[in-house]
């Protein structure tokens, strides 16, 4: 019909602009269509996505073309093992898929994190996030107000950024069924760290001439009881709160009372709350007996140790010495962990026959990972986990085991903004 326009004017000797005018719409008529092929192009490219997306239940592997977002360290690992497809299945139908992991200071706390994050991305799980960056705004204690965009009413799956504990509040934005764990330390060693890494030389005015325990403890007990009862906690991000038990103030209880009742009330707390309490000195038998709590694979509590700090003091007087000194200004956290250290082993006597044969294969498969993911070569392990795979594919395991808890909460706060109702919730 435009051309037949076109030639009608033509043949009526319309003016030079009639013909312009015309020459033009017809331009700008050619140029939109263009502009529009690769527009409809795409919106039909993403109504196949929507479709494949629904279909894959929100499955972000198929949003992103990075590597490391097509194999998921599970999938990798589960072309290795014996086991029939079925019986996975089973197995992940009686897994527990609702789990607090109250994450402690300077316990070794991010490596179970990675383990926890590993698992709710591959099993597309619905986490509780913070909405004060990596942290529940710590050092409150947890509230829902706390959540990074909660909706009322929603429930999640998993919780295991850095939180004060208050089980009720926590539970009631958990599924039902939820299991509580956490991890301690020896408490000398974890001072220790928590004094060199969170700065109190600054802190507290410290010279650095002599080792910073000695000095910190040069100052007056009553001098550092009144600075810290006094001091905001919110100051330094929380690093005042690690200064006098900090196993006891990260599990909710009031550091400063330390009388023999209130211990035993303590004690019989986590007892009741608490289905694990982990040793990170007993890192490997920890997680076989995390992996028999929750019912879950071996593969899913392989690790990396993440944020280590190496103890540099060898003078073991000086060790002896300040050892004392730690225990009895944290008397608390040493109950705690006398108490829990001794029923860490009664778990451990009753465990399956076959506790120790997978801590033995655990640590195998570590070992594999750790050659396998930093310096890129096959081990000589037998039956491990990667051996068998191509250079190509090696950078796709290690991908999400080597990655620290901050870029991957991120990674959970982006996936939550892309859909609000959470791209990994289990009740779509």
């Amino acid at each position: 019909m435009f051309p037949f326009t076109r030639n009608y004017f033509r043949y009526q000797n319309q003016s030079l602009i009639k013909r312009t005018f015309l020459t033009t719409k017809r331009g700008i008529m050619i140029l939109a269509f263009i502009w529009c092929l690769p527009i409809c192009y795409m919106i039909s490219k993403k109504e196949e996505l929507t479709t494949h997306l629904i279909r894959k239940r929100f499955d972000c592997r198929y949003i992103f073309t990075a590597p490391e977002t097509t194999t998921t360290l599970n999938t990798v690992i589960r072309k290795n093992f014996t086991t029939p497809p079925q019986n996975v299945a089973n197995i992940s139908k009686n897994a527990q898929r609702s789990v607090i992991f109250l994450k402690t200071h300077k316990t070794g706390s991010s490596t179970i994190t990675n383990i926890m994050q590993r698992y709710s991305k591959s099993n597309k799980l619905n986490v509780a996030l913070p909405k004060c960056e990596h942290r529940f705004c710590y050092p409150e204690k947890f509230d829902k107000n706390l959540l990074f965009l909660h909706t009322k009413g929603n429930t999640y799956n998993m919780l295991f950024n850095h939180a004060v504990f208050y089980k009720e509040k926590m539970l009631k934005v958990m599924d039902p069924g939820t299991k509580i764990i956490t991890i301690i330390r020896e408490p000398y060693s974890q001072f220790d760290s928590a004094v060199q890494y969170l700065n109190f030389k600054k802190y507290f005015n410290l010279s650095g001439i002599l080792p910073l325990l000695d000095e910190f403890f040069k100052i007056p007990e009553e001098s550092l009881k009144s600075f810290l009862q006094s001091v905001n906690l919110l100051e330094g991000e929380g690093s005042f709160a690690l200064a006098k038990n900090p196993n006891a103030f990260d599990l909710g209880f009031d550091v400063w009372n330390e009388t023999p009742e209130y211990i035993n009330e303590v004690l019989n707390s986590i007892s009741q709350d608490f289905h694990l309490v982990m040793i990170m000195e007993y890192m490997e038998e920890s997680l076989v007996l995390l992996k028999n709590e929750l019912n879950w694979e071996l593969e899913d509590v392989v690790f990396f140790v993440h944020n280590a700090r190496k103890f540099k003091d060898k003078n073991t007087n000086n060790i002896n010495d300040a050892t004392k000194k730690v225990l009895n200004w944290n008397k608390l956290d040493a109950a705690i962990y006398k108490h829990f250290n001794e029923t860490f082993w009664v778990k451990v006597k009753t465990s399956p026959p076959e506790f120790y044969t997978d801590v033995k294969t655990l640590r195998e498969w570590n070992l594999s990972l750790v050659n396998h993911c930093t310096l890129y070569k096959t081990t000589d392990v037998s039956n491990t986990l990667i051996k068998k795979y191509s250079e190509k594919n090696r950078a796709y395991l290690c991908t999400d085991i080597l990655k620290e808890d901050i870029p991957f909460t991120v990674w959970f706060k982006m996936m939550r903004q892309f859909n609000s109702r959470s791209l990994f919730s289990n009740k779509w």
